[in-house]
């Protein structure tokens, strides 16, 4: 495939020289170039008319070529950006946001080097294009699956099925490991729940815990083909669609006559205690008890299973992970109770 027209080039660059000499060479290569003096400027001058790159000096008055790279992945995310620089050490130990880069000049260079790091700009923005594209097509898959999923469990217990039988049966179809592991968290859910019953937390209910935690991951009848079998790591556009999955599996549950009061327990089991989860990033109480329950025997059994792209962890292993996120991840208290459950098996 050929790699998309970069029309435009912004020189982001103090000294009037730099940008006159690199100007020159913008249009050697047969492009527009563009110039600003600092960071403030290139914002002002991107907010008029975007560019498909900028070559930004690091070294500024006022804001830093640092700061705009951050600023650009924020309002300009497919504007290809190069640093140009002739002080590494300002790049070494940066604990800022992430910025990902085309790619990085050394100052004093010349116009070859300059001209390979154009071509650089040119292929990170045709990659940062595709992703969108794939991110696009991907969520369009999710929700035509989700709503495929709705139709054929309706259809399903319109022939009088029971609705628990029918979406076992869907899933045993579709995803039948995703119903194995269904089965597994239930079985920890419901040791967790009388576990916490006993030491007097709040109960939740003992049905309703096990049908959530048997259907927690009922949202991969929405998976994409192409991420359901990839024998690879999830690339993070491919994660970030993941993480929606817990949304499909709420809204297929939702639709259901029965087990609609699951589709909230169901989203919620991927919110994260110490907040910042998805969808709602609620934290602490706000998520429900048996959303938590769910949360910590959903991640051991993961991590105890063998997966395409990577082995399984050992008990001890998951057990490790469980207490580096307690607190952060997982509702401590429930993971203490899961480790005292685990001890006396």
């Amino acid at each position: 495939m050929a790699l998309p027209a970069l029309p435009s080039v912004l020189i982001v660059d103090d000294e009037p020289a730099v940008r006159d000499i690199m100007s020159r060479w913008v249009a050697s290569l047969g492009l527009s170039a563009r110039t600003a003096s600092g960071a403030d400027e290139a914002l002002d001058t991107l907010r008029e008319a975007p560019c498909d790159l900028a070559v930004i000096d690091v070294m500024m008055p006022g804001h830093d070529g640092l700061w705009l790279a951050t600023e650009l992945q924020r309002e300009h995310p497919h504007t290809a950006v190069v640093l140009a620089t002739a002080y590494t050490s300002l790049l070494e130990g940066d604990t800022g946001q992430p910025r990902p880069i085309a790619d990085l000049l050394i100052k004093p260079f010349a116009r070859d080097r300059f001209a390979l790091a154009v071509d650089r700009g040119r292929r990170w923005r045709k990659d940062a294009i595709d992703e969108q594209q794939w991110h696009a097509s991907l969520l369009v898959e999710v929700r035509d699956r989700t709503m495929a999923a709705r139709r054929e469990l309706e259809c399903r217990v319109g022939e009088e099925a029971d609705e628990v039988d029918a979406l076992t049966a869907l899933l045993a179809e579709r995803v039948p490991d995703s119903l194995a592991h269904g089965e597994r968290v239930a079985r920890y859910a419901r040791s967790l729940g009388r576990e916490l019953g006993r030491d007097g937390a709040p109960g939740a209910d003992e049905a309703t815990l096990e049908l959530a935690a048997r259907f927690h991951d009922v949202g991969r009848l929405a998976m994409p083909d192409a991420l359901l079998t990839k024998p690879s790591p999830l690339t993070e556009t491919e994660v970030a669609i993941t993480r929606r999955l817990v949304d499909a599996g709420a809204e297929i549950l939702a639709g259901s006559r029965t087990l609609g009061l699951l589709a909230p327990i169901v989203r919620a089991s991927r919110e994260w205690f110490g907040g910042g989860g998805h969808p709602g990033e609620l934290a602490g109480s706000a998520i429900p008890l048996a959303s938590r329950i769910i949360a910590v025997a959903d991640a051991y059994d993961s991590m105890t299973q063998s997966r395409l792209y990577r082995s399984q962890l050992t008990s001890a292993e998951a057990v490790a992970e469980l207490l580096r996120c307690s607190d952060v991840q997982f509702d401590p208290d429930i993971v203490v109770t899961f480790l005292s459950i685990l001890a006396r098996h």
